[in-house]
């Protein structure tokens, strides 16, 4: 089953945030926050890939979301969050492993949970990762 045409996504504060489809093609899709302008977009793309051949093929699955905004100067800053998925085709590594492994990379950078209504537990962890402390 496929992703909707338009994904309303929650903030790290719980807010909704309406992505709509701009493009779908044979390796993914891209999406833009409709809060976005021309000057400050939002977009999310996600990408497909497959690697290697036989039983070493590994599919990979990009989930990508940037924010660009203009600084005082209206020079334009962009931040970028990227999440890759690589799965060997194997049998062993089932949907429970990825969404166990999803699960630990959400729990690590929201503090422990996150809430659909209330967004983030807490940003303590993330706030260390972004000073390169690990």
């Amino acid at each position: 089953m496929a992703l909707t045409d338009t994904l309303t996504l929650k903030s790290s504060a719980g807010a909704s945030h309406t992505f709509n489809l701009l493009y779908k093609d044979i390796n993914g899709t891209k999406r833009i926050d409709v809060a976005g302008t021309l000057t400050e977009p939002g977009p999310n793309v996600i990408k497909h890939t497959t690697s290697g051949q036989g039983v070493n093929i590994v599919d990979r699955h990009l989930i990508q979301f940037s924010k660009t905004l203009l600084d005082a100067l209206g020079v334009p800053r962009t931040a970028t969050v990227n999440m890759t998925i690589a799965l060997p085709r194997s049998v062993v590594l089932t949907n429970t492993v990825v969404a166990d492994l999803i699960s630990y990379l959400v729990s690590l950078i929201t503090d422990g949970s996150f809430s659909a209504t209330t967004g983030m537990a807490g940003t303590t962890n993330l706030a260390s990762l972004l000073r390169n402390e690990s």
